[in-house]
């Protein structure tokens, strides 16, 4: 999680606040802290604050797409945000995953990993077995494929999670699951 988040979140209050309020001065001075954070975390590679500028930039998107009396001025906004969540998120499709060594170690993706060494499950099926919450479970499967841990197919409405046959031990060494 990242410590900017809370922070993010005031920002992107703020900048729904002015845009309610059509003053225009103050909404572009937040949506240039939202780019200027965004162009920070992207040359530092840290990837928990582009993912807390992503949550902030699509909740900020969201809640102007919902509003029914958009004017030039908001949609002008709205396509700002847009623009940014576009920049940030080819940003994070760049980004390498981690080590397979450091996701199978401890944290969210080593509780995934212990889960599905039963076998094969569903998103739902792991947030039981891990108590992690659905979203937690959402944001690490995706960097347990690009790191060639797990392997995924859909089967109905759900989506099926494994463990492919070879998946480092938390010493480094390559070992086959049970």
């Amino acid at each position: 999680m990242s410590a900017l988040g809370p922070a993010l979140q005031r920002v992107g209050d703020d900048l729904l606040d002015a845009i309610g309020r059509r003053d225009w001065a103050v909404a572009d001075a937040e949506l240039e802290t939202l780019a200027q954070e965004a162009v920070a975390a992207m040359v530092a590679n840290r990837r928990d604050d582009l993912a807390a500028l992503a949550h902030t930039v699509a909740r900020c998107h969201t809640a102007l797409s919902l509003r029914d009396d958009l004017g030039g001025e908001d949609m002008h906004r709205q396509g700002q945000l847009r623009a940014l969540a576009v920049m940030i998120a080819a940003t994070r499709g760049r980004t390498p995953p981690r080590p397979a060594e450091s996701l199978a170690a401890s944290g969210t993706s080593a509780a995934i990993l212990a889960a599905l060494k039963s076998g094969p499950q569903t998103c739902p099926a792991l947030v039981e077995a891990t108590g992690l919450s659905a979203e937690q479970v959402g944001c690490a499967l995706p960097e347990l494929r690009a790191a060639g841990l797990v392997r995924s197919w859909p089967a109905g409405r759900l989506t099926v999670n494994a463990l492919l046959s070879r998946m480092p031990s938390p010493r480094g060494e390559r070992g086959v699951p049970p």
